[in-house]
């Protein structure tokens, strides 16, 4: 599977190898130590880290100097668990800032609905962290995610999808 957890994966279960056309191309991070270095980050070859914005709960955890240490790291978890998603959605504008921006003049993002998409390559601990919106279902080596997405919703879906590594192999929608 491509998106593998390093073997450390207990001192470094928040961390992910980010892929374009099947080449590692970055890796992703959660780390929460020092505490005021809490957050996020993306490392692209042997450029330094960066941090990303990723949403202001995570900065004022990162600032809390008075919770006990028990607490915060179970904050701190949590907030990791409940920001993979948005942390993917942040390393694609970092890593692609021009994909901001329509290529098309009356470019609009699919319409809301009802959409079922299988996909190969990735584990279904990981995509269930990378796509937490949509229902999923594991069947041998193949994920099924189902459920309903605003618009531009599946857009962002298969885009966390193709940074982890993963191969849609089909999408399927309501539509008739």
């Amino acid at each position: 599977m491509s998106a593998e957890h390093e073997p450390e994966a207990e001192s470094r279960p928040h961390s992910y190898d980010l892929f374009e056309d099947r080449s590692r191309i970055a890796r992703l991070e959660w780390r929460q130590r020092p505490r005021t270095a809490l957050g996020w980050y993306l490392t692209e070859g042997a450029a330094p880290a960066r941090r990303l914005f990723v949403d202001t709960a995570i900065d004022e955890l990162a600032r809390d100097t008075r919770s006990p240490a028990h607490d915060w790291d179970l904050h701190a978890e949590l907030a990791a668990i409940l920001s993979a998603a948005l942390a993917l959605d942040a390393a694609g504008r970092a890593l692609y800032p021009s994909r901001l921006r329509p290529t098309r003049r009356f470019r609009r993002p699919l319409s809301a609905g009802r959409y079922e998409i299988h996909v190969t390559e990735v584990s279904p601990q990981i995509l269930a962290r990378a796509v937490p919106e949509l229902h999923l279902d594991a069947i041998s080596n193949v994920s099924v995610l189902a459920g309903e997405l605003v618009a531009g919703g599946l857009e962002a879906a298969l885009h966390r999808i193709a940074l982890l590594g993963g191969r849609v192999v089909a999408v399927f929608s309501d539509d008739d």
